[in-house]
Formats: structure tokens, sequence, C-alpha cells
């Protein structure tokens, strides 16, 4: 096995081991064009051209979006079309709108949730939740705090999803009403929307 970089159009966003050869197309998981290159062959290029790690990537016009990164849950449009971060769709909840999977820092996170909170409905759209615990659990108020929202906020914000559910014609909104953290909004957003967390976690990507 070697180490191979994973790059989604111009992003490196994680390191992963291989054994296949040194770039190699992958499965469409989002917009965008997923490979891999081999640690062997970017040291190579580096050596050729007498680069340094960073002079490489900018050379090839890759951005380093591994590190720094959080796993977080958002409701609202498909944000995939020309984002720089990786997005996965998880669950539709109507023609326009679904739960993604998005990977990024905490700047592009929350610059995200500020374009998403002004949609319709207002202030309601936007982070849900960031894992704490990949397969086992969101933080129970990073997004609150991230965004400054109060508890008394941070509830009207949930009964305005469970709303929205309702209208869309998902009426088991009981558990979700009844969330006081992030993780349990979260499980209730998908009991509603007819899922389990375990096929939540499924359907998200752990790289």
């Amino acid at each position: 096995m070697t180490i191979s970089y994973l790059i989604r159009d111009n992003a490196l966003v994680a390191n992963v081991e291989t054994s296949e050869g040194d770039i190699t197309a992958l499965p469409l998981l989002a917009s965008g064009v997923m490979s891999l290159m081999s640690e062997v062959h970017a040291q190579n290029l580096m050596t050729n051209l007498n680069l340094t790690a960073e002079e490489a990537l900018a050379a090839l016009g890759i951005v380093d979006h591994r590190g720094a990164t959080r796993k977080a849950v958002v409701i609202g449009p498909d944000v995939s079309g020309g984002y720089p971060w990786p997005v996965y769709k998880l669950i539709n909840i109507s023609d326009d709108y679904a739960l993604y999977e998005v990977d990024a820092n905490d700047d592009a996170l929350l610059a995200l949730h500020a374009t998403l909170w002004q949609m319709e409905p207002a202030q309601s759209l936007g982070l849900l939740a960031v894992v704490e615990t990949f397969g086992v659990s969101f933080y129970d108020s990073l997004v609150r705090t991230a965004t400054g929202m109060t508890v008394a906020e941070a509830l009207a914000r949930r009964d305005r999803i469970a709303d929205y559910l309702e209208l869309q014609g998902y009426s088991n909104t009981t558990a979700l009403r009844a969330a006081t953290t992030e993780h349990e909004q979260m499980a209730g957003i998908v009991i509603a929307l007819g899922h389990t967390m375990v096929q939540l976690w499924g359907a998200m990507v752990d790289v």
C-alpha cells in the first residue's frame, strides 16, 4: 500500500492508502472530477522541477484543503457547482432542497451558512450540525455557538425547519420538535424524512 492524494477538481482534500497507479479516475461522488495522485509521483514531480510542495501545488493550480476541515451537514439547495470544497448529497427533501455533507474549514462553512441563511424559508437553511465522532455523534451546540445564535433562537430555527418539512409533506416531526441539541435535531430531521441515522452515516463520506 502507498499513500496517494485525493484531488477533487482543483482541491487536494485528503490522503488515502492505495495500491493503484499514479493517477486513477474515481467514481463521481458529486459534481467535479475525483482523482488520485501517488506520493511517489508527486515527489518525482517536485524533484524534477526543483519545487517545494507548496510551489508544486501552485504550479498545478491545486489548493490544499487538507488539515483543519470539518464534516458538516447542511440543509439547502445544491451548492456543489463551482464550490471548491467536497459536497455530497445525502437525502432529498424537495426538488430544490436536500441534506448535504460539506467538508470544509470553519471560515468556508460559516460563509456558506450566511448565504443559505438569507434564502427562503428565511433563517432556516444553512449548517445543521458538525460531526464530532464520525459514525457516532454530532456536536451538541457547535453551530449555534459558531453562528452566534442564542438557545431560544436555535430552538426557533428548529421549529421553522419542522414547519418547512411539514409543508413538504413530512408529518413525522415529533422528535425534531422535541430536540434540544444539534445531534438530536439532526436525528429528528432524518426521522421526519423517513430515514434512520444509520442510513445517514452510511451516506456520508469519510476520507
